[in-house]
């Protein structure tokens, strides 16, 4: 047995055995048995239940479930905890082989050796593998697997609801079932171009949901193949791209319209001379409103984006992260929401659509309300806010909801023009038959050529070397909204020294 195992590489710490078939006498032990136990091949082979003794007592019943088997001639594997003294334990796995002479068993053979790393490696792979199924259970996307034939064998929970089905309604049934059925033919040459390719593919097709929808999704899909280069099936990833859709025909709706408008302003400069310069003042502004808008929606668009497809393809981010990055993806997509409501907003009370829903309410709570929303913004800025509000209640009938918007867009701009460690000072009083209020600022100012326009949609003041963002929207909305409840605002204003300026709106009982 020595001379069989003397060839062994020097670095192999297994224990190899041999011993007579009832495993009672052992005719040789290794060196390496040193490593596992506190005692030596020589020891080991003096008293063969030397070894037991240092088997952790929870194995002692596989143990013996292991010899039984040997004894029955039947090879066997068997995994124990060894405790070779107070600081050091191994897990082993110990596997035994009779040899056969005829038909008796002549001696059996045996290896022990250390499994820590393999069950560690097993345990790493198990922990993947749950990671990667709650993934597939979370995501919104729909994740799918095909069988050779084009059968659902797999989708995820979520995908599956986005069709309005259960994923065990799917599983099973072909593709083509769910597809839209004027889609169907672009559906198949493109499913064609997939299995004919090693590559991921990318295409859009129209499912139809369990109750009639359509719903466009971009798929990601790659043909898995076999060992003999054969289609064992196809695996996909779909992104619900209904609403981006239509936002693209909405964009090339108003594109159109846009190249109408340009049309139409053309002929009427060339009808009216006179009115040119005019004109040329309002392409400038519009020009202006689309760069301006443009950059403004692409902005938080790229970051939503952005961190959207960071998630989306690293499955192992951590949690926290991935909250980091939600957090952001939500607070652009506020930004982008809030612009989107002001440009509808003006476009809705200069079209006249919009009805003011007027009731009875406290003017003085509505402004505390606007200031204390931008108090922690003014603190980021260290801008002291100076407040001066009368403490009785001054009812107006007006528009809850405007009249807050209309506050909250002079308290925000205030802070915003402002310097840091300035100051923005805010003052109401009750006039008898006019509700007054002061919002004076130690910002940036306006200047002096720019103050008949700045309350014309779109504008914004040119400061060289500064980028303030907005859209030249704040103010005319401001003045439209004052104008629909026949109040008055003015401006005064001086550069780089502060601007101040006063809203008048009728009190209850001098309501026109």
């Amino acid at each position: 047995m020595q001379n069989e195992f003397q060839n062994m590489p020097e670095n192999f710490s297994g224990v190899f055995l041999r011993s007579e078939k009832e495993f009672k006498k052992l005719l040789y032990v290794s060196p390496s048995v040193k490593k596992y136990f506190d005692f030596s091949s020589e020891e080991m082979i003096a008293s063969p239940k030397l070894f037991i003794k240092k088997i952790d007592e929870a194995y002692f019943n596989d143990v013996k479930e292991f010899f039984r088997t040997l004894k029955k001639g039947i090879p066997a594997t068997v995994d124990f905890t060894v405790l070779k003294n107070e600081d050091e334990k191994f897990l082993l796995r110990f596997r035994a082989v009779p040899q056969y002479e005829g038909s008796e068993v002549k001696y059996i053979d045996a290896i022990m050796f250390e499994v820590h790393d393999e069950l560690h490696q097993k345990a790493l792979l198990e922990e993947s593998e749950k990671q990667l199924k709650i993934l597939f259970e979370t995501a919104e996307d729909l994740i799918f697997i095909l069988d050779a034939s084009g059968n659902f064998v797999l989708v995820n929970g979520n995908g599956a609801l986005s069709l309005e089905y259960l994923a065990d309604e799917m599983k099973g049934k072909h593709i083509l079932a769910f597809i839209d059925e004027p889609a169907k033919g672009a559906f198949i040459k493109a499913f064609q171009r997939l299995i004919a390719s090693f590559t991921v593919q990318t295409f859009e097709t129209k499912f139809q949901s369990k109750y009639g929808k359509s719903i466009i999704f971009e798929l990601n899909a790659k043909t898995v193949f076999d060992d003999q280069k054969k289609i064992s099936g196809v695996i996909a990833i779909g992104r619900n791209i209904t609403s981006r859709n239509s936002l693209q025909d909405k964009v090339r709706d108003l594109s159109s319209k846009l190249v109408e408008a340009r049309r139409i302003i053309s002929v009427e400069r060339d009808r009216a001379k006179q009115r040119i310069s005019v004109l040329e003042e309002l392409n400038r502004l519009k020009n202006e409103f689309v760069s301006n808008i443009s950059h403004e929606l692409r902005t938080p668009l790229a970051s939503i984006i952005g961190f959207s497809e960071t998630i989306d393809s690293d499955a192992s981010m951590p949690e926290d992260m991935k909250k980091e990055f939600n957090k952001i993806i939500l607070d652009e997509a506020k930004r982008l929401a809030n612009l989107i409501n002001d440009v509808l907003d003006i476009s809705k009370i200069e079209g006249g659509k919009i009805v003011l829903n007027k009731t009875e309410f406290d003017i003085n709570e509505i402004l505390k309300k606007s200031i204390e929303k931008i108090r922690a913004y003014a603190e980021a800025k260290r801008i002291t806010l100076s407040v001066d509000i009368p403490p009785e209640v001054v009812l107006v009938y007006a528009d809850e909801e405007r009249i807050t918007q209309l506050f909250e867009n002079l308290l925000t701009n205030a802070v915003k023009f402002n310097i840091e460690e300035g100051r923005v000072t805010v003052l109401a009083q009750n006039l008898f038959k006019e509700y007054e209020v002061i919002v004076s600022d130690t910002g940036v100012g306006i200047p002096a050529k720019d103050l008949p326009f700045i309350f014309q949609k779109f504008y914004r003041v040119s400061r060289p070397g500064t980028e303030i963002p907005g859209t030249g929207l704040g103010l005319a909305l401001v003045k439209q909204i004052i104008d629909h409840h026949k109040g008055l605002i003015t401006l005064q204003s001086e550069e780089n020294k502060g601007t101040t300026l006063i809203i008048k709106l009728p009190l209850l009982n001098y309501q026109g």
